[in-house]
């Protein structure tokens, strides 16, 4: 069975005295000097029924981590320390193995660093962005910079900058060495990350940070390689966190404190903040929690989610056993572990297979019968949960991150009697890397469009200014040139018959029009490619997502074309009266579509349920980071 990258196990530690209604959790916690680890472990607590802080050797890399448990009023924290070699690649390489090993839900590092700029010693630097300032070229007189950054997920950063406002976070300060402190602040701002010590503002190293990287406070030796390994992984949420331990300016005068000193009050309060951080991480209960503050709910899955815009995370684990998450504001998360009711897998494929619209929907009929009989499925248990969340408001919007290649039919499932995609706007989530500028949806559409089909009778085609290709190969080479500035790309599969031959990986990986940032493409149906070529239709989804589009509009299935035709008619018609209205965006004129198709449904089941199948089974792919930028700028 495919699985889904790094799977995520649910947490099974068992812990006594667990208030009812707690959530548990996995964090890793990495240092890279004794007294960073000392500090950290100072706030764990023994797992369960020990007497003492236990240890876990990983079986390979023969790294030990320190396991404890930290207690807060809305989760239990299973967490894990370890001290790791100094330097980037080392950060690097035990981040993976962490993550690997213990499935963190959160992974931090915590430590100290020097101090640049508009920072006291004892400060805490919880780093947004990490520049590993190294990276350039280097020419005959001068460096030209080519910066990598790590970046801290959006979750934690959210979470930082609320802990960071409030300052309560100072009341976590543990005792250490020294005499009275004074009480220190926190930023969330950039730092910068090399393999070198710098000790002095004369040396050429820190007048390259001013001059290239003047916005960073402070500078370490092991973030910028943390968050590389990280960001691969979607599944964890991570942060370097930082205490201000030495300035540049007077690094080695140790005539008010030792060294020793200065680092020991680095990491405490380095700490300190971590776990205010980790005790907030799902939301507050006391009274303190502002209502600005209560609006948002950061999630472990490297997303966020407001209210009326609950999320669901779904990945295999191992054979037949599959791990949900679902997330909504402050409402309880539901965390499962379990197996699936079986006809869920076989309606997409009896859509693929072009079955009649009857026995595709009396199959529905009866996986929904099954699934309400089946208490162990973990989608009947999440249909459950997103009944319980309330959700009237036209502007809900469910967030699907889906791991799996089971093609669940997700907008067909029912809550309340109810298609989900006709009950709430639904975005796919496809994990994909796009280092561009985020556009709002009206920016993006202005009726420009490119489209491949060897259909000439469209009636939409008049409504746009469109350039339409019949031949793939001119089609690929539209999309590929500079002078391209089409807002939305049309591939029609229902209307090609032959296997295409003409590989376009090169044209979309090149394509300048993608690369703007502000293009949909509308696949509709499956192009037929020849063996030789090797792309399956998620594989082309995703390349179109990967090289720039700012999502996909697909199906999953191929019904007669008078239906297809129909159907894609509607869209582009709410489309292009939806052009002129700043709130509208792509997802709610699917939703308005699959509502209009199930209340049709209702009138005449015989006639209309072929166009409610075809309708429903419409999803838009877009990248998480910007599912919740979907909606105009004016919204």
């Amino acid at each position: 069975m495919e699985q889904a990258e790094q799977p995520r196990t649910p947490n099974t530690d068992c812990y006594e005295n667990m208030p009812g209604g707690t959530a548990t959790a996995k964090a890793v916690i990495l240092t890279a000097l004794p007294v960073e680890h000392t500090a950290v472990e100072a706030h764990l607590q023994p797992l369960g029924s020990a007497t003492r802080l236990t240890e876990d050797i990983h079986p390979e890399t023969k790294t030990i981590y320190t396991k404890g448990q930290f207690k807060t009023d809305t989760c239990i924290w299973n967490v894990a320390v370890a001290q790791i070699s100094m330097g980037n690649e080392n950060a690097a390489l035990e981040a993976e193995r962490a993550i690997s090993y213990l499935k963190p839900d959160v992974i931090l590092f915590v430590g100290v660093a020097g101090g640049i700029k508009d920072v006291e010693i004892g400060d805490v630097v919880a780093a947004s962005i990490v520049y590993r300032y190294e990276s350039g070229k280097v020419l005959a007189d001068r460096t030209l910079p080519r910066p990598k950054l790590g970046e801290a997920d959006y979750d934690l950063k959210q979470r930082a900058s609320a802990e960071s406002r409030k300052e309560l976070w100072q009341k976590r300060i543990l005792p250490g060495l020294g005499k009275s402190e004074k009480a220190p602040k926190s930023y969330v701002k950039p730092i910068a990350a090399g393999e070198k010590v710098i000790a002095s503002r004369k040396t050429k190293i820190y007048e390259y940070l001013r001059e290239y990287y003047d916005d960073a406070l402070a500078v370490e030796m092991e973030g910028a390689g943390f968050l590389t390994a990280t960001q691969q992984v979607k599944t964890v949420s991570a942060m370097v966190i930082r205490g201000i331990s030495d300035l540049i300016d007077g690094k080695n005068d140790n005539s008010e404190e030792s060294e020793d000193i200065r680092q020991d009050r680095a990491s405490r309060h380095a700490s300190a903040f971590a776990f205010e951080v980790l005790a907030n991480f799902y939301g507050q209960t006391d009274s303190e929690e502002t209502e600005e503050e209560a609006k948002s709910f950061e999630l472990n899955t490297g997303k966020t989610t407001e209210t009326n815009q609950p999320c669901i995370f779904f990945e295999a684990v191992e054979e037949n056993q599959y791990y949900l998450q679902a997330f909504h504001a402050h409402n309880q998360p539901l965390r499962t572990k379990g197996s699936i009711e079986p006809m869920l897998t076989q309606i997409t494929k009896l859509i693929e297979s072009e079955q009649d619209p009857a026995i595709i929907l009396d199959e529905i009929d009866e996986c929904h019968e099954k699934l309400e009989e089946n208490e162990n499925c973990l989608i009947r248990k999440f249909l459950r949960w997103l009944a319980d969340q309330s959700l009237t408001d036209e502007s809900a919007c469910l967030l699907i991150d889906d791991c799996t290649k089971l093609n669940i039919p997700w907008e067909l499932l029912e809550v309340d009697e109810i298609p989900l995609g006709a009950k709430l706007q639904t975005i796919h989530h496809r994990n994909v890397v796009k280092k561009r500028k985020i556009t709002s949806l009206n920016s993006c559409f202005q009726g420009r469009l490119l489209a491949y089909t060897t259909n000439q009778n469209y009636r939409w085609q008049t409504l746009f200014d469109c350039q339409r290709h019949s031949d793939f190969y001119n089609f690929l080479d539209d999309l590929q040139r500079s002078s391209s500035d089409y807002d939305m790309v049309f591939i029609d599969g229902f209307s090609v018959q032959e296997p295409l031959s003409v590989r376009p990986r090169s044209f979309i990986r090149r394509s300048y029009l993608l690369k703007q940032g502000a293009s949909v493409v509308f696949m509709n149906g499956h192009l037929n490619f020849d063996e030789s070529v090797e792309l399956s239709h998620s594989d082309l989804l995703n390349l179109f997502l990967k090289h720039g589009a700012r999502g996909v509009i697909a199906t999953f299935g191929a019904f007669k074309f008078n239906i297809s035709e129909d159907v894609i008619e509607k869209f582009f018609k709410l489309l292009n009266q939806s052009n002129q209205e700043s709130s509208v965006t792509i997802p709610i004129i699917l939703r308005q579509m699959r509502q209009q198709a199930y209340e049709s449904l209702l009138d005449n089941v015989s006639k209309n349920r072929a166009s409610y199948l075809a309708t429903l089974l419409y999803v838009y792919y877009e990248d998480i980071q910007t599912d919740l930028q979907l909606m105009s700028d004016s919204s």
